[in-house]
This record gives structure tokens, sequence and C-alpha cells, in this order.
């Protein structure tokens, strides 16, 4: 497939579409502006700013409440300047069903949206796909930007092999110090091929968030007949009598979640599961939560 220039008409409606949903989440979440997303606790203090509802009331300088009658909020640079990388596995795998897909495309729309909102400057990192005129953007700042995001989500179609290995290599030598990193993928290939490679990631203190997309259709094989399954990156196609196997492969896709949560928790990341038809609000949700168990 030739890339889709940026402007053509079907990928313009599929932008409308994307931000329309990301604004919906959000709106569901209930997640202001101000409101941050990060893991752990600030490294160094930046600058004060006045405070909003929905700020932490532990950033409260209550020095500065009794001297000045006024109440501010300490920021911390790793709030403010460390940016975020967000990575998107395009491959055909995770194009296995048309909800997996669009499922991943709109969490990574909704979390661009959320970063945006927070002044963050976000990079994006297409792995595999076709269709999209470029594979990856520097982390910026601003609406235009995050439109250019959303373009390109829009514009990618899922083709090929992922390659995690060297993606997440290639994210590490680049991704700030301390800087969030969103990874959106089925995680569908040789564990011990692409665990190390996020290394880099733990020397430069990145707090990495894995978003492991699956469908329950797929993993719980919910059909009444035999059938022949194929997997879109090639390989022989398998007869199978899902009656028989369905234990198996449940079985299965649970120890494939299992180890992708370890390798990712060894290198102090967080994975969470997203599922084709699950609720977008929940997920999202679940996701920024998770700060509160770390």
């Amino acid at each position: 497939m030739a890339p889709a220039p940026l402007w053509r008409p079907d990928v313009v409606a599929r932008v409308r579409a994307l931000h329309l949903r990301a604004r919906q989440v959000v709106a569901g979440l209930g997640v202001g502006p101000r409101r941050s997303i990060r893991l752990g606790q600030a490294v160094e203090f930046a600058d004060y700013k006045p405070y909003t509802p929905g700020d932490n009331l532990r950033d409260l300088d209550w020095r500065v409440l009794g001297r000045r009658d006024r109440l501010v909020v300490r920021r911390y640079r790793a709030e403010t300047e460390m940016g975020a990388t967000l990575v998107l596995d395009a491959s055909a795998d995770l194009g296995s069903t048309a909800e997996k897909w669009e499922q991943a495309v709109a969490y990574l729309a909704t979390v661009a949206w959320l970063l945006y909102l927070e002044n963050e400057p976000i990079g994006l990192r297409i792995v595999a796909g076709e269709g999209m005129p470029l594979r990856a953007l520097p982390p910026r700042r601003g609406r235009g930007h995050v439109g250019r995001i959303f373009a390109l989500l829009a514009a990618t179609r899922p083709a090929g092999r992922a390659g995690l290995a060297q993606a997440f290599t290639e994210v590490g030598a680049r991704a700030h110090a301390r800087g969030l990193v969103v990874l959106v993928s089925d995680f569908m290939e040789p564990i011990e091929g692409w665990a190390s490679s996020l290394d880099a990631l733990v020397r430069r203190r990145a707090d990495v968030r894995a978003v492991q997309v699956y469908d329950q259709r797929e993993t719980s094989l919910a059909f009444d007949r035999p059938l022949r399954l194929y997997s879109p990156e090639g390989g022989a196609d398998e007869p199978l009598d899902p009656l028989a196997m369905r234990a198996d492969v449940e079985a299965e896709a649970q120890r494939l979640f299992a180890e992708v949560r370890a390798a990712v928790a060894r290198r102090r990341g967080v994975v969470r599961l997203l599922e084709a038809r699950g609720s977008l609000v929940d997920a999202v949700g679940a996701f920024l939560l998770a700060r509160q168990a770390a």
C-alpha cells in the first residue's frame, strides 16, 4: 500500500473520529489539565503554579499560603520537561481482528490527548505497518503536533512483522532520561527476543508502561465449529477443533500474559491488558491509577 497523504479525505475523516473518541474518553475519566499521569515521585523542584481543582494536595506549599495567602503547587522537572514517547506495534498480528486494531489506535490517541492537556512533549514511533508517510515524530508540544500524531495513527494500517527487539532498542537509545514510554502491542513475539532490549530504558530510568492488546474471541476460541487458523505474519495454517482445544488455548494465553507482565516488571515497568471490546474509559483509567500502587 502506498503512503497515504495526511490530507486525504478518508484519513481526515478518521482523524476526526479518533479526536472525538479521545475527547469522549477523557471526559468520561473526569481528568482535567494539570493532573499528572506519571508513576512515582518527582525528582527535582522546578517552579510553582497556582492551585487548580484536581491537583495533588500533597504538593501544596503551605509556607507560601501562610506568607502570601495564596494556594500554589510545587512542580517538578520530571513532570514538566521529560516528555513522552508513544510506541505502536502496527504488525499484521495486531490487526488479526479489526476490533483489536481499532482499540489499540484509540488507546494511543487518548493518551496523546491527555499528554497534550498536560503540555507534555509527545513523540510517536510506529513499528511495522503500512500506509503512513513516515514512521516517527520527535517529541514536541502543541495542538498542531498532537494533530500530526493523530494523522499518522489514522493513516497507518497493520502489516508486516514488528521486530520488537530492534524497535525497543531504538526507542531506548533516543528516549529522554526519566521520560514516559508507552508501548502498545500484542507482544506476540518470543519474550526472550525482546525483553532485554528494554534494558536501555531501565538505564535511562524511563517510566515504562506496556499495554498488551488482545481479543477474547481469539484467546478463548469462541467458535462452535471446526476451523482453520492462520497467522497474518506467515506460517502454515492449522486445522483446529475449538471445543477440544479451548482450555489449552486459554491456558496458553494466560501464560503469555503472565510472562509479559513479569518481563516488564523486572525492568520496573507496568503492564495493563487491553481487551478489544472492553471499555476504553476503564482501561485508560486503570492505567492512570497504576501510580497509586507503585
